[in-house]
């Protein structure tokens, strides 16, 4: 008798998410995925907009890969995923948010305290600079290995490391430089411990793309809150090309782009 107490407990939970679920304007519970050199930007703010607006929703948040979020996305246990529009990757459900340059970030060798940026640096040059970068699951690394590929280039990659965490811990190490986005590493630039080049001739771009699980509704208010979330970051999103402090205005490698300005896009792909 207690376990069938339980179940009825239990099926009139599930009904009430479902109900939840299909609301616009109420969001039951939630799983979201991104990978950490986004969430290092976005996850802080979202979380506290999700919690300000929606008090009783039950909030989960994943850092990983891109094959790891689109196989939970696949298997039901994430809602929304933001990931790489890598090539090769294939997905119904899938909406362009914006798009940055990647830089080379290296250990800041200087005692100066003032951020070090940097000259740009050509890509050409990456074939003789030590990488460390994620083996080829991830969105990263397939954004790099196709990039390369077009332009004939051979980056040097010495190590793999899977985790974002571990990839940072070789860069401040001095043992290797790595690929991503400067916003991501905001903090730890104007810190002084990294250092960003853009790399260019040609540069190098990520798209982060917003999918939404195939197998389960997905609430819209959800989705539109994710997409006001990354709006109003845009700022943070385009760091440092048009936030700088009038100290480091000089830093003209910023806006020479060779193609155009890192963007925030809204486009339906599919």
């Amino acid at each position: 008798m207690q376990q069938l107490g339980w179940a009825i407990i239990r099926q009139i939970h599930d009904a009430r998410e479902k109900i939840l679920d299909f609301s616009s304007d109420q969001i039951g519970s939630a799983a979201i995925g991104m990978p950490a050199s986004v969430s290092a930007i976005l996850l802080a703010p979202l979380a506290r907009s999700l919690r300000t607006t929606h008090t009783q929703a039950e909030l989960r948040f994943l850092d990983g890969c891109n094959g790891d979020l689109l196989l939970a996305l696949s298997s039901g246990s994430l809602d929304i995923a933001l990931i790489y529009d890598a090539p090769g990757t294939t997905h119904q459900n899938l909406e362009a948010l914006f798009s940055q340059p990647l830089y080379l970030i290296e250990r800041h060798l200087s005692d100066s305290e003032t951020p070090s940026f940097g000259d740009d640096v050509e890509a050409a040059e990456l074939e003789s600079i030590q990488l460390v970068l994620p083996c080829r699951r991830h969105g990263l690394r397939q954004v790099v290995d196709a990039w390369a590929s077009r332009n004939g280039l051979e980056p040097r990659i010495q190590f793999e490391c899977d985790s974002y965490s571990a990839i940072l811990q070789v860069v401040a190490s001095g043992l290797a430089a790595t690929l991503l986005p400067a916003a991501s590493l905001q903090r730890e630039i104007v810190s002084g411990q990294f250092r960003a080049r853009l790399v260019t001739k040609p540069a190098v771009y990520r798209t982060i793309s917003l999918a939404t699980s195939q197998s389960k509704p997905v609430n819209s208010s959800l989705v539109g809150l994710i997409k006001q979330s990354v709006a109003n970051l845009k700022n943070e999103f385009l760091w440092p090309q048009n936030t700088m402090p009038d100290n480091l205005k000089s830093w003209s490698s910023l806006v020479r782009l060779e193609h155009n300005p890192i963007s925030l896009v809204h486009i339906q792909r599919r």
